[in-house]
C-alpha cells in the first residue's frame, strides 16, 4: 500500500517540477492576459522586461519546442542571469532548455511565467499590472497545492480513493486476525476500551513501521537516481498522503471494530471469532467492487482520449510553423487597414503560405445540416497540413448535387453578403470542391471565431479556390483577427507585411498607434494537450489498485464466510461432495448482488463505457468463485490438520 503511495508522491513530485522546475529555483508562476490592457506586445514585453530588471524578478516565459519533433516545453528568460542553459526534469526524460529573449519576438506575451529570482515585489508587481487592465493569476510553489491541484482531476482523486478502499481491506484483514485474541481478552477480564486502545495501537504501528521504511527507502531511491533537489519535495508529498491515509485508516478500523465490539458470548458458544466481522466484509467488498465499477468506464475514457489527445498533438507539430497576425488596435484603426489586409491575404495566396479554416457546427448554427454535425470551409494549404500523416483515402469526394439544396438553404445569404464581388451565394458556392473524411479519419478543422481545432469525422469539408476571390475585405480582416486564415513562417509573413505596407513602422506615420504582430499559433494548444498523458496514467493506477482492494476484500470476505461454514462444508466434502456444489449458494448470492451493481453503474454512466463495465464485471465474477473455492479449500485443510 506505501508501494502505491510512493507511486503517487512520484506523480506530485512530477506535477510540481512540469509546474514549478526545481533546477531553476521557480517559486511563483503568473499568468497574464493582456487582453484588455492598453499595452501592444511589444509595450508588454519591455514593460515586464523592465520590472524584472528592477526587481531582479528572473522571470521566464513558458512556451512550448516549435522545432523538430518534440513536445516539451522551452524557457526563454526575459533577460540574461545565471540560468542554467539546461537542466534535468525530475522525470528524467529530455532535458530542460532556457533560451534568449529573441524567441518571443513572434509571440504573444499572454501565457505563463515563472519568478525564478526574488518574490518580495511581487505584490508590487500584480499591483501595477492589474492597474493597467492587465488580468493577472499568481499560483506561488507549493506542495500542498500542487497535491490539490492533482486530485481535482479525476485519475488522481481515483488513484487516492483506491488508496483508502486498499485500507478499508487491510483493516478488516487486520481486525479479522486479532478477532480471536480480542474475545480472549474479554474472557479474562481486560476492559472492552483498553481492548479497543491496544488494538487499534497495534494496527497504527503496524502502518507507521512500513510507512517509514518505505519513505526511506524511495527517498534514497529518488536521491540518488533523480538528485538530492527532489528529495524535499518528495517527502513533502509523500508524508502528506501518508498522514492522510493513516488517518483515515484507523478511522475505519474503529468504526470496523465498534461494529465487531469483543465479546466472550463468542467463545462460549463456541463460534468463529470473526463472526462478527462477517457484515463489515460484505461491506467493504461490495464497495470496493462498486469502485472498480465506476473507474472502469472512466479508464477506458481516458485510455481513448489519450490516442485523440496524440492526434491532436501531432495536429498541433504540424501548424508549429503557423503565425497568425495579431491586431494591437483599436476597432476603427482596423477598419482602415481592411484593404491592406486584403492585399496582404492575396499575395500570401500568391505564395501558398496561407492555411484556412473556418468551422460552422449545427449546433451554434442553428441550423440542418443533414447528415453532418459541422461544415468547415477551407483551402488547399490546410489540407495539406491536416492530412500530412493520413491516409490517401481519408477523405472521399462528395458531389455538389448532393449537398447543393442545404448548402443554399444554410448559407446561400451569408455567402452573398460575405462575397467580393457581390456574386450570389448559390453561385459561389457551386465553385467549392466537397470532401468528407472517411475509414473512422477524424478530420481537424478550425472553429469560426476561434481558430481552436476540433476532430470531426463526420464534417462537411468545402474546399475553396480561392480566399481572396471569395471574400471581401471586411471578412478577410475579421477571420485574420480570429486566427482562422494562417500564415506559414514567421519570415515569410514579415516579409508579407513589409510589402504590404501594413509594418509596424509604416503604421505610425498613418496616423495609427496600434501595431500588427506575428504570433506562433501552436503554443498553447501543445501546452494544453501535453497535460493529458498524467491523467491517463493516472487512471490506470487507480484501476490497478482497486482491482488490487477488491480481491484482497473478496479474499477476507470469502474466508470468513469459510470459517464460519467450516463445520458444515468439512464432511460435505470428506463425503466427496464437489465444491462447485458446496459453493453453489453463497457465490450465487454474490453473483447476484455484483450483477445488481453492474446495473446500477450501466444505469448511470454512458454506453461508450459499456465494454470497460463489462470487462469489469466479468473481472469480478472471476474473482469470487475462486476466491470462495481458495478460502474452502483452505479451511478444509486447516480442520484436517486440527489448525483450526
Amino acid at each position: 500500500m506505501f508501494t502505491l503511495l510512493a507511486l503517487v508522491a512520484v506523480v506530485v513530485t512530477d506535477l510540481h517540477d512540469r509546474d514549478f522546475p526545481q533546477a531553476m529555483g521557480a517559486q511563483s508562476r503568473l499568468g497574464l492576459d493582456f487582453g484588455e490592457s492598453q499595452f501592444s506586445d511589444r509595450e508588454a514585453f519591455t514593460t515586464l522586461t523592465q520590472m524584472d530588471v528592477e526587481w531582479s524578478l528572473g522571470l521566464v516565459r513558458i512556451a512550448p519546442e516549435l522545432v523538430g519533433d518534440s513536445d516539451e516545453r522551452i524557457f526563454v528568460a526575459l533577460n540574461d542571469g545565471s540560468l542554467p542553459a539546461t537542466f534535468r526534469w525530475f522525470n528524467g526524460a529530455g532535458a530542460g532548455r532556457v533560451v534568449g529573449r529573441d524567441r518571443l519576438a513572434n509571440s504573444s506575451p499572454d501565457g505563463f511565467y515563472l519568478v525564478t529570482g526574488d518574490t518580495a515585489q511581487l505584490a508590487e508587481l500584480e499591483s501595477r499590472l492589474s492597474s493597467t487592465g492587465v488580468r493577472v493569476t499568481r499560483i506561488d510553489a507549493s506542495v500542498t497545492h500542487s497535491l490539490w491541484f492533482a486530485m481535482r482531476e479525476g485519475g488522481f482523486a481515483a488513484a487516492v480513493l483506491a488508496a483508502f478502499a486498499l485500507i478499508a481491506a487491510l483493516a478488516l484483514f487486520w481486525l479479522s486476525m486479532k478477532a480471536r485474541s480480542r474475545a480472549l481478552r474479554v474472557l479474562g477480564g481486560c476492559p472492552t476500551l483498553r481492548i479497543q486502545a491496544q488494538d487499534l495501537g497495534g494496527f497504527a504501528a503496524a502502518l507507521l513501521v512500513p510507512a517509514a521504511a518505505v519513505t526511506l527507502a524511495a527517498a534514497a531511491y529518488v536521491g540518488l537516481s533523480r538528485g538530492w533537489l527532489y528529495v524535499g519535495v518528495f517527502v513533502k508529498a509523500l508524508a502528506g498522503v501518508e498522514v492522510a491515509v493513516i488517518a483515515v485508516s484507523l478511522l475505519v478500523a474503529l468504526t470496523m471494530s465498534a461494529s465487531a465490539w469483543p465479546s466472550a458470548t463468542m467463545l462460549a458458544t463456541r463460534q468463529p471469532a470473526v463472526k462478527s466481522l462477517r457484515s463489515a466484509a460484505v461491506v467493504v467488498q461490495a464497495l470496493t467492487f462498486l469502485l472498480v465499477l465506476g473507474v472502469a468506464g472512466p479508464a477506458w475514457s481516458a485510455y481513448r482520449s489519450s490516442s485523440a489527445m496524440a492526434a491532436e498533438m501531432a495536429q498541433w507539430k504540424n501548424l508549429a510553423d503557423q503565425v497568425a497576425v495579431q491586431f494591437g488596435m483599436s476597432d476603427d484603426e482596423m477598419t482602415s487597414l481592411e484593404s491592406r489586409i486584403g492585399n496582404l491575404v492575396k499575395d500570401g495566396e500568391s505564395a501558398g503560405v496561407i492555411a484556412y479554416s473556418y468551422t460552422f457546427s449545427d449546433e451554434t448554427w442553428g441550423g440542418d445540416f443533414g447528415d453532418y454535425s459541422a461544415i468547415t470551409f477551407v483551402n488547399q494549404r490546410w489540407l495539406d497540413l491536416m492530412t500530412t500523416n493520413a491516409p490517401p483515402d481519408a477523405l472521399t469526394p462528395v458531389p455538389y448535387e448532393r449537398v447543393s439544396s442545404m448548402l443554399s438553404r444554410e448559407f446561400g445569404e451569408t455567402f452573398s453578403l460575405w462575397s467580393r464581388d457581390r456574386r450570389s451565394g448559390e453561385e459561389v458556392l457551386s465553385g467549392f470542391g466537397f470532401l468528407r473524411p472517411a475509414g473512422g479519419f477524424r478530420m481537424p478543422v478550425a472553429q469560426g471565431g476561434g481558430g481552436d481545432l476540433s476532430f470531426l469525422d463526420d464534417v462537411l469539408v468545402a474546399v475553396m479556390p480561392s480566399l481572396h476571390q471569395t471574400f471581401n475585405d471586411r471578412n478577410l480582416t475579421s477571420m485574420v483577427s480570429t486566427r482562422n486564415i494562417l500564415f506559414t513562417g514567421v519570415a515569410a509573413t514579415q516579409a508579407l507585411l513589409e510589402r504590404g505596407d501594413p509594418s509596424a513602422e509604416t503604421l505610425s506615420g498613418r496616423g495609427i498607434n496600434g501595431d500588427l504582430s506575428v504570433v506562433y499559433v501552436a503554443e498553447e494548444g501543445i501546452l494544453r494537450a501535453q497535460f493529458m498523458a498524467y491523467v491517463v496514467w493516472l487512471m490506470n493506477l487507480a484501476l490497478t489498485a482497486l482491482v488490487v482492494a477488491f480481491t484482497v476484500a473478496a479474499v477476507i470476505s470469502a474466508l470468513i464466510t469459510a470459517l464460519l461454514h467450516a463445520k458444515r462444508d468439512f464432511p460435505l466434502r470428506l463425503s466427496g461432495r464437489p465444491w462447485a456444489r458446496i459453493l453453489q449458494s453463497r457465490v450465487s448470492k454474490e453473483l447476484l448482488t455484483g450483477a445488481a451493481l453492474v446495473s446500477l453503474v450501466a444505469l448511470f454512466q454512458r454506453p461508450d463505457s459499456t465494454g470497460a463495465l463489462l470487462v469489469a464485471a466479468l473481472f469480478g465474477m472471476f474473482v469470487v468463485p475462486l476466491s470462495h473455492l481458495w478460502a474452502a479449500n483452505w479451511c478444509f485443510s486447516g480442520v484436517s490438520r486440527r489448525r483450526i
